[in-house]
């Protein structure tokens, strides 16, 4: 049974409307992190049931251009990949030990687990 709990969205206050709520900007402006493991993780999944050949390679890459919040022809100049190479890392086109040496580093930086994201390759690829 899911319990549902009803709470207010949170809202910015509008200038001018004459309430007493601080003004707090942006829902997130700032203070929201992105667990990068847990979303690399629901990507590949999602990824894998739509019948991608290398679903966690291609997670890696979109949680890490989600989360340097980038378009993607910044985030492939950024990590030195031309646009065509993005796109078909994206696109799950590329195997985990395929991966760019760029990817791989921010991979780490971002505390991803390359141990874990090899044994999830093999679980959602059957082997």
């Amino acid at each position: 049974m899911m319990h549902i709990v009803d709470l207010p969205e949170p809202t910015a206050s509008e200038p001018g409307a004459g309430g007493s709520a601080p003004d707090r900007g942006d829902v997130t402006s700032g203070g929201y992190g992105t667990n990068v493991s847990t979303l690399t993780e629901r990507i590949a999944i999602r990824l894998a049931a739509t019948g991608a050949e290398h679903a966690v390679s291609a997670a890696i890459t979109i949680a890490l251009r989600g989360e340097s919040g980038l378009a993607p022809a910044e985030f492939a100049a950024d990590v030195g990949l031309a646009l065509a190479d993005l796109r078909a890392l994206e696109a799950g086109t590329v195997a985990f030990v395929d991966l760019p040496a760029a990817i791989c580093d921010r991979m780490l930086a971002a505390g991803l687990e390359p141990l874990l994201l090899v044994d999830l390759d093999h679980q959602l690829r059957g082997r």
